[in-house]
Formats: structure tokens, C-alpha cells, sequence
């Protein structure tokens, strides 16, 4: 054979196991198909049927479900952000939102659906993903599965024994503060997080392989710095201090006991791990479900899921480097959810594309927002504003009887 055929043929090999590696026809989650997760044309979509991009475990609905009581509520046709006024529709129509639902006092008085989207639809959470990890942690911790939690990760997580994150507490995992070196800058390329996705998306990497040997920057319990790292760590925490996948103990620990009435999915990666940092695929009446547990202080149907005192101790935390302006100038951090400027009895769970479950316990609201918005860092602070405006509308014109 001569050199020029032999080198044809070997790039001729070489393209066509390029493309089964892109196209990976043997297999239904390929890099043609993750490529497209945020892509303008596909993203409505996937992230409405995450199961079409990404390995999944299933997370049961319960065997007795819950349904909320239904009552009849509005929105404010406007709210005033930062001096000007701000029409409602227009905002929900510019921050791409596709689902919405309102609860006071425990009734649902409004149930939105927007872009096609309707009430069977699985909504990714993104980070909201963190926040239910927390809920999780805090049931371990309710049910004796972890001891305290100051004890380190490696206690319970021993190939961890020996590494930077071995002896980060679990309490600074939780409060984003464990040290750990990591840039979660998702404008930057070749930052921390995107590393994070192609290595565990598109290569296939198992996620734990990725972050496992992440260097110590600081010592934990020092200062805010959110990662996601240090939620995927949590997860393994989990795993470890009670024998089961997460998505295996959130259907025993939450959905179950909550009444979920819809199947939902986790993510997972390619080792069959859940991306425990984001990637929880939920309808909006079940997201709506978790901030009532918090609005309810941790009991649901008289029955304490979250230890007692874990909300405010969550919710309101001392620490002066994880109030608002630390990082973020319009909100502050607590154990997994996030704390707006100048507090009012009020927190939320976030993602990014403009998820958010948010709570008033003065107003006894909780609002359930799901979005595809690119610009959801700029729209945050109008976010708040808004879920301010809608929790005192709501409570001064809702008849919780209806």
C-alpha cells in the first residue's frame, strides 16, 4: 500500500471514529445532543425534557400524594423596581418564564403555565438542585444518618481521607465556605465549572474523579464562595452516611413524606452518579412543595421532617461575610439557599436560566418561578423585587378560605 493511501485510509478512520464518538449511535446521550442543552433553538425544550439529554435515575411519585387545596389569587398587574414601574406581563414575558404558581397559607390560588409549557412538565432545576440537597442533609441529620455537622467529609466519605476535602466540615459545605480552590465563572471558557461540564459531559468523566483532588485555597469556614463543587461533595456525603444513591434517599426522605404527586428524574453522569449541584427535573406543583416544607418550618402533615429550628438556623445566619454584598450585591447565603438584601422574613432557592422557589414567612407565601432566561443575572435584583410585590399583593387580597 502506498504512503498516500495509507494516509487517506488512517484519516479516513480517524473521521469515522471521530463521528461515532460525537454521534455515539450505540447510545441516546451523545455530545451531538448535550452540545445543544443551552443552544438558543433547543433550550425551551430540553429543559422541559432534560431525559432526552442526559442518563437519569427516577425519582417515584408518592403513594399518596398531596394536593394542595385550591383558592382563587391575582398577580399585581405591575410592581416598582429600583424607581421605576414594571409591568407584570412584560416581565414575565422578557425574563422567558414558563411556569408560575402562587401558595397563601397553604392554598394554591394561581397556577401559570407559559411557552407551551403545561402541568405535566418536568422543569430543571439547576441550582435549586443545591438547595434540595440541604433539605436532605438536614433529614440525615434529623434521623441520626449524620451525627453532627461539624464532623469532616472524610468520616463519611473515606476516599476523601487524605485530600483537601476530607477535612472540610460539613457545615461549610453547606454554607458555601469550605476552601476549596475553584472558579465557578461560567463568561470564562476555560474557568473551573465549564472544565467541570466538558469533562463530565462531553468526555465523560465521572464527576467525583473531576473534583476529587481539588486543592485547599484557604482554610474552610473562612468566607463565602460559592462553588458547586462543594454541593456535589454534599451529595457524596449523603450517599455515604446512609448507603443510598441520592435520588434513592430523596425518594424515601422527601417524596414520599411531601406527597409528590409527579415522577421526577435526577441526572446523572456517565458512572451513573447524580449531578447532585444541579439537574433535578421536577413538575412546578411538586417544586412549590419545597418551600412550603420551609414556610412550615420543616413539618408536613404533623410530622417533623427538618429538625426543629433548622429553617431559621438555615435561613438566618450570623455570619457577617455571608450577607448580601459578598459576592452578590443583591442577596446573601444561608445553609443552601440564598437570602435577600435587607431580609423581611424572606428567602429563596435559585438556579441559573431563572429558577426560584421563594418563601415569605411574613406574608405565609411561597412562589414557584421556572424560566429559560439567558439574562438571569441581570434580571436578579427585578426578581426579588417582584416576588416582593406579588407575596404583599397576595396577602393583602387573597381570602385564604376561598
Amino acid at each position: 500500500m502506498s504512503r498516500i493511501r495509507l494516509a487517506l485510509l488512517t484519516t479516513a478512520l480517524i473521521i469515522i471514529a471521530a463521528a461515532c464518538w460525537w454521534y455515539r449511535p450505540w447510545s441516546p446521550y451523545s455530545p451531538s445532543v448535550m452540545t445543544t442543552l443551552l443552544h438558543p433553538d433547543y433550550r425551551l425544550q430540553n429543559f422541559r425534557s432534560m431525559e432526552n439529554v442526559f442518563p437519569y435515575r427516577i425519582v417515584p411519585a408518592s403513594r399518596e400524594p398531596f394536593v394542595f387545596a385550591r383558592g382563587k389569587g391575582s398577580l399585581p398587574p405591575s410592581f416598582a423596581h429600583e424607581g421605576r414601574i414594571v409591568s407584570t406581563t412584560e416581565f414575565l414575558q422578557r425574563t422567558e418564564t414558563t411556569g408560575l404558581t402562587v401558595l397563601h397559607n397553604g392554598v394554591q390560588i394561581l397556577e401559570n403555565y407559559y411557552q407551551s409549557a403545561d402541568a405535566a412538565d418536568r422543569f430543571t432545576s439547576w441550582s435549586v438542585a443545591k438547595s434540595v440537597v440541604g433539605m436532605l442533609t438536614a433529614i440525615a441529620l434529623e434521623r441520626g444518618d449524620i451525627d453532627s455537622l461539624d464532623d469532616p467529609v472524610k468520616q463519611y466519605v473515606k476516599e476523601l481521607d487524605g485530600k483537601a476535602w476530607g477535612e472540610v466540615p460539613i457545615r461549610d459545605l453547606l454554607r458555601m465556605a469550605s476552601g476549596i480552590r475553584f472558579s465557578e465563572i461560567y463568561d470564562d471558557q476555560f474557568s473551573d465549572i465549564n472544565m467541570l461540564f466538558y469533562r463530565t459531559f462531553l468526555l465523560g468523566e465521572p464527576v467525583r474523579d473531576v473534583i476529587a483532588d481539588l486543592p485547599a485555597a484557604r482554610a474552610p469556614g473562612e468566607d463565602f464562595h460559592y462553588i458547586s463543587p462543594n454541593t456535589q461533595i454534599l451529595a457524596w456525603v449523603l450517599e455515604g452516611a446512609t448507603g443510598k444513591p441520592v435520588s434513592e434517599y430523596a425518594a424515601d426522605a422527601l417524596w414520599q413524606p411531601l406527597g409528590m404527586q409527579d415522577e421526577a428524574i435526577w441526572s446523572l453522569d456517565q458512572s451513573g452518579v447524580e449531578l447532585g449541584f444541579c439537574c433535578l427535573n421536577i413538575t412546578l406543583r411538586d417544586y412549590a412543595k419545597l418551600g412550603q416544607l420551609y414556610l412550615q418550618q420543616g413539618v408536613w402533615r404533623n410530622r417533623q421532617l427538618l429538625p426543629a429550628g433548622w429553617v431559621r438556623e438555615a435561613t438566618r445566619r450570623p455570619e457577617p461575610w455571608l450577607a448580601a454584598g459578598n459576592g452578590y450585591a443583591e442577596r446573601g447565603y444561608g445553609y443552601h439557599l440564598w437570602v435577600p438584601k435587607d431580609p423581611d422574613q424572606e428567602y429563596f432557592f435559585n438556579g441559573v436560566w431563572g429558577q426560584t422557589v421563594w418563601v415569605s414567612e411574613k406574608h405565609q407565601v411561597v412562589i414557584a418561578k421556572t424560566s429559560v432566561d439567558p439574562l438571569f443575572r441581570e434580571h436578579m435584583a427585578e426578581v426579588i423585587s417582584f416576588m416582593r410585590a406579588v407575596s404583599a399583593h397576595v396577602a393583602a387580597n387573597t381570602d385564604a378560605t376561598d
